[in-house]
């Protein structure tokens, strides 16, 4: 559960310069430091077997070869890092993962597919630091394309949520641009809601009055999932939970991603929610009295081998009913089920990996 990309991050940090008013990217303070991170983390990914390693260090190259103008390459590595963290499914992974990518449309003009990815950026179980630096860069995106408005929105919550240096230096010159633009050309179009600048990513769930039944409601009103479930729970990371006569899940055409064998899907969460359905890729499901974890591709994570499981950021508290055990992302054990809960808990929050580097 060692993060590592973290020390590579922190050298990124140091070997990037302020924001530049006029292209809106960012100047280089150490061209060697850069060179020396880039083929640091190259060696890394040749003997990084893990999925969320791979997503991490490729992350931090496609920084790297956007910050050096090497567009292509920083594309395909920040394509791949968003692949490799759909994989894992955690919201820590895709969601700097996504920011990255977006980054590199923004600069090559590409800002309606840039503005999609940053709005998904933002969403799941994240600290406000990472939405706050997010966001920082969704407002340059907004300014390029004269959504004035939008863009102020973007750099007020980035203020509010990360006062990190980094990301107030962008701020900084973010509301100087604001104020350039807005002279020349007013506001610009009013703001668009989240639901808009994430291309409506999710249906919505509704219930048929005359069956009572539940289907999923596109962007028009109209259904693109017929109500043909007697019970249903909202879009989370792509997917839905679903009952016909057991649970499962379907993607937002209606294909069912995770088979209907469960005899529910209620997630509990580390810090005392329960949600029907998702959460950070993953739900909770009962089957013969026992509990599993199942991710929304189908492949369980899991078995069915403990009383009760609770999603962590960083894996899963698990009990058999007497003692606690802790297991990590991949379902493999990091503590035996010999201690208590608040012990088990302690360990899980010690390995939380937050990607707080530049983006």
């Amino acid at each position: 559960m060692v993060d590592v990309a973290a020390d590579l991050r922190a050298g990124l940090f140091r070997a990037l310069g302020p924001l530049d008013r006029a292209t809106m990217r960012h100047a280089i303070a150490d061209t060697v430091a850069l060179q020396q991170i880039r083929e640091e983390a190259t060696k890394r990914l040749a003997r990084a077997a893990a999925e969320a390693d791979q997503s991490r260090l490729l992350g931090v190259r496609a920084v790297i070869l956007r910050v050096l103008g090497d567009f292509d390459g920083a594309e395909v590595d920040a394509a791949a890092a968003v692949k490799y963290a759909e994989a894992v499914g955690a919201d820590l992974l895709l969601a700097p993962a996504r920011a990255r990518l977006a980054q590199v449309l923004r600069v090559r003009g590409r800002y309606e597919e840039a503005d999609q990815l940053f709005a998904l950026a933002e969403a799941g179980e994240l600290p406000r630091t990472l939405t706050g630096a997010v966001r920082a860069y969704a407002g340059l995106s907004c300014i390029a394309q004269g959504r004035i408005t939008e863009s102020l929105i973007h750099v007020q919550r980035a203020s509010e949520q990360n006062p990190h240096g980094f990301v107030m230096q962008i701020v900084e010159t973010a509301l100087s641009l604001i104020e350039e633009h807005a002279a020349k050309a007013g506001f610009g179009p009013p703001p668009r809601g989240w639901p808009e600048r994430a291309g409506h990513p999710a249906p919505d769930r509704f219930q048929d009055p005359q069956t009572g039944r539940f289907g999923y409601l596109g962007v028009d009103g109209r259904p693109v999932v017929q109500a043909a479930f007697s019970q249903a729970g909202d879009f989370r990371g792509g997917v839905a939970a679903v009952c016909q006569a057991d649970w499962g899940a379907i993607d937002r055409t209606g294909t069912v991603v995770v088979p209907m064998l469960y005899s529910s899907m209620e997630t509990p969460t580390a810090d005392g929610r329960t949600v029907t359905g998702f959460v950070n890729g993953v739900a909770v499901a009962s089957q013969r009295g026992r509990v599993l974890v199942v991710h929304k591709t189908g492949r369980v994570v899991v078995p069915p081998r403990y009383q009760r499981v609770e999603v962590h950021p960083s894996g899963f508290l698990a009990s058999d009913g007497y003692s606690w055990g802790a297991l990590g992302l991949d379902g493999n054990e990091i503590v035996p089920l010999r201690v208590d809960r608040a012990e088990a808990l302690r360990t899980l929050d010690a390995a939380v990996s937050i990607d707080d580097g530049p983006l």
